[in-house]
């Protein structure tokens, strides 16, 4: 007799979905060898997962079989707001990035993705698609001199620009002059690989870019801000950029 403890239950419905995962169709003998249980167990077990939302397709004829649509991998995602904004933003960036490989499909990708969630999240990655800016290549000269920033760094200015955080940061300037200051990440540019942030300085009462890499660490400090005009802090430059 078949034990039909809770947790074998749960082992057994578990590698049910992993092996309707691995192919692309599974015939019903295929499955009952593999799992070593009747076709009535199957059966009952395939509808309860029906039930739970799974889609499960059958086909019948030769050659058809049981199958776990496609596209469930992506549909069943649990992502927070930021991890969907930031993915969006990511192949909107490898997009304006115009990579002659691997990136043929990602306008088509983006705009799946983008109209599969909620109208709130679509509005807040439209609003902030409208704050990354994208320019030229940066020179070889500037390239050589770059060193990336730490994650906790990256984290943290990604945290103060998504959310308009007011954000504190430790800086040396080209000249080698070291200062704090508060600052507010208004708009980012990228010439690739290096961002720059195109802020409010607190300390200068200000509009003022800063070079990612020259950031030697960075807090988030109490207070959020308002957007103001690009305009306001790349002036004539704004031509030479595009938002992606």
């Amino acid at each position: 007799m078949i034990n039909t403890s809770f947790e074998q239950r749960t082992e057994r419905r578990n590698r049910l979905i992993g092996l309707l995962r691995s192919e692309t169709y599974w015939k019903t003998a295929d499955l009952r060898e593999q799992l070593g249980i009747s076709q009535r167990t199957l059966m009952r077990e395939l509808a309860e997962l029906k039930r739970a939302g799974y889609p499960i397709e059958s086909e019948r004829g030769r050659g058809g079989g049981i199958r776990l649509n496609g596209r469930w991998g992506v549909d069943r995602l649990q992502l927070s707001h930021h991890e969907v904004v930031e993915l969006i933003l990511s192949l909107a960036i490898m997009e304006s990035l115009q990579s002659p490989l691997l990136t043929s499909n990602l306008k088509a990708i983006k705009q799946k993705l983008f109209q599969a969630f909620p109208q709130e999240q679509r509005n807040s990655v439209s609003t902030i698609r409208k704050r990354i800016m994208i320019g030229d290549n940066a020179g070889a000269n500037t390239v050589s001199r770059y060193t990336a920033p730490g994650s906790h760094i990256s984290e943290n200015i990604a945290e103060a620009f998504l959310a308009q955080r007011c954000l504190e940061i430790d800086y040396q300037s080209d000249t080698g002059e070291h200062t704090t200051r508060v600052i507010e990440a208004q708009y980012i540019l990228l010439n690739w690989p290096i961002w720059y942030i195109t802020a409010w300085d607190h300390l200068r009462s200000s509009s003022r870019m800063f070079r990612i890499d020259r950031i030697q660490n960075a807090r988030l400090v109490r207070g959020h801000f308002q957007l103001k005009p690009i305009e306001v802090f790349i002036g004539s430059y704004t031509p030479y950029y595009q938002s992606i």
